[in-house]
């Protein structure tokens, strides 16, 4: 059996929660066991999707659900089917889309890199709907879209709207896009990857009216890391499944094996049952662990942040260091990351002196290893 030792991969303490960079999620317990009983027998796959479908559906209030190969599948699964809705021949021509049909999303401006030849876009998730042939026509600047420029956007060309939506995002809401787009018989797309919890968000950008969402597998809902979900209108499900595995289309490379079904669902239903306000306790109770230990190191100041940066309901902690320490906060995540037990950590875009550590998946055990390594790094 290959394990990560015998490959010589170390094993690596997440503290920066989900990211798949470092293996994204913790599976339930429960996952895990559905995934292996589920290995045992080969089903109709189409069958397990109409039912796994049905059963999201009950969770996300949606007319119809499909389970993808994470978020971003579920994005491109999505741009796919509201380019072509039921129109074959537009299935076989993607992603070649120009002259062919609507193509043009309608988006937030993205984040801008820049080289030696100059600034240029940094399309991030955005990749899986040019993935499937759609063309972005972006709105606002880094501070968001105003509801004049959103209005000003749409075109003859104009296919969809794709949204980002994590409740903290600047200019226009989620809620006047939707309303300014179904005036004009647009649906819209949410890219809700990172947004559970709270629990309420499983649903509520359906309840706005968004036509179709997508939800990492991972992440909050700590199924199959390489699982998502795509749910929303009945129309539009169902023409993403007609170009998506088990089918052969532009969305063949999008499909799940039956266990990782399986273990969706089973994270899903537990994640559903649990009691959210006492996993916030506990994940707080861990975050004041390291930002108390942190404060007793020499030129550090550790801060609790919640809601975080972003302003969703997620403690973090926030490690300031003292520029005088000559120490950067690059410098203390690779260190973090070279030491035994290996720690990742993130980093704050906005201040190169800071460090910060999320401990919402970790242990307690995981959590003072996290902190001993802390010390290690930060007490010299």
């Amino acid at each position: 059996m290959f394990t990560y030792e015998r490959l010589g991969v170390t094993p690596v303490i997440n503290a920066t929660c989900h990211w798949t960079a470092f293996g994204g999620t913790v599976m339930w317990p429960q996952v895990v066991d559905a995934v292996a009983a589920a290995r045992h027998s080969c089903v109709d796959m189409r069958q397990l999707h109409d039912r796994a479908g049905e059963v999201i559906s009950g969770y996300t209030r949606a007319e119809a659900s499909y389970v993808v190969s994470g978020c971003a599948a579920g994005l491109m699964a999505g741009a796919a089917a509201i380019m072509t809705g039921d129109d074959r021949r537009k299935m076989q021509a993607l992603p070649h889309t120009a002259g062919l049909m609507k193509n043009e999303f309608i988006a937030r401006r993205v984040a801008r890199a820049r080289d030696e030849h100059g600034e240029y876009p940094s399309w991030g998730y955005a990749h899986a709907v040019r993935g499937a042939g759609g063309v972005f026509r972006e709105v606002g600047g880094p501070h968001g879209a105003t509801r004049d420029e959103l209005e000003a956007a749409f075109g003859a060309q104009t296919a969809g709207v794709y949204w980002v939506s994590d409740g903290a995002e600047p200019g226009v809401q989620l809620d006047e896009v939707i309303h300014v787009a179904h005036a004009r018989g647009v649906p819209v797309l949410v890219d809700a990857s990172n947004t559970l919890p709270p629990a309420e968000n499983l649903h509520a950008f359906i309840e706005l009216g968004a036509d179709l969402v997508a939800f990492s597998g991972g992440k909050g809902l700590r199924g199959p890391q390489g699982s998502g979900i795509l749910t929303g209108r009945a129309d539009l499900i169902r023409a993403a499944r007609l170009q998506s595995a088990p089918v052969q289309g532009v969305g063949r490379p999008l499909k799940v094996s039956k266990e990782e079904v399986v273990g969706l669902l089973t994270a899903l239903e537990t994640w559903a049952s649990r009691d959210h306000a006492a996993d916030l306790r506990d994940a707080q109770r861990r975050t004041n662990a390291v930002v108390d230990a942190a404060n007793t190191l020499p030129g550090v100041r550790a801060e609790h942040r919640f809601p975080d940066h972003l302003g969703r309901p997620y403690p973090t902690a926030f490690i300031h260091l003292d520029p005088s320490s000559g120490r950067t906060g690059a410098q203390v995540i690779e260190r973090l990351l070279e030491g035994d037990p290996p720690v990742a950590t993130m980093s704050f875009p906005a201040d190169p002196q800071v460090v910060r550590v999320d401990v919402r998946i970790l242990s307690d055990d995981e959590t003072g290893q996290v902190i001993a390594r802390l010390k290690e790094v930060l007490a010299g």
